[in-house]
């Protein structure tokens, strides 16, 4: 994994069933993703949370773990370091991450 010397904004997608997300979003914190600031609600709708937070580099190790600690939800991450020209989208399930990368 590469690490970024710029800020990456991040929007992430959460999906799964009602229950599972209300339960994660009373539980959840946001010092799971380290240096996350900027942090916004985009959507809350049934079955999907979106927010969206700036990091210095891409979160994918957060979101490995955040998919381990809630292996029923579903987790994609759309991030953009605009300075390396750097674009990726992921998706964490239960630990495991599918990831495409580009450069621009």
């Amino acid at each position: 994994m590469e690490t970024m010397n710029d800020y990456c904004t991040h929007r992430l997608l959460i999906a799964g069933s009602k229950p599972e997300l209300k339960q994660f979003e009373r539980k959840a914190d946001w010092t799971d993703i380290p240096g996350a600031t900027d942090t916004a609600l985009l959507d809350r709708s049934p079955g999907r949370v979106v927010w969206e937070f700036v990091t210095k580099s891409p979160a994918l190790p957060a979101v490995r773990t955040l998919s381990r600690r809630w292996p029923q939800l579903t987790f994609f991450l759309h991030y953009d370091c605009e300075d390396c020209r750097l674009t990726g989208l992921v998706r964490a399930k239960n630990g495991r991450l599918l990831q495409h990368r580009f450069k621009y």
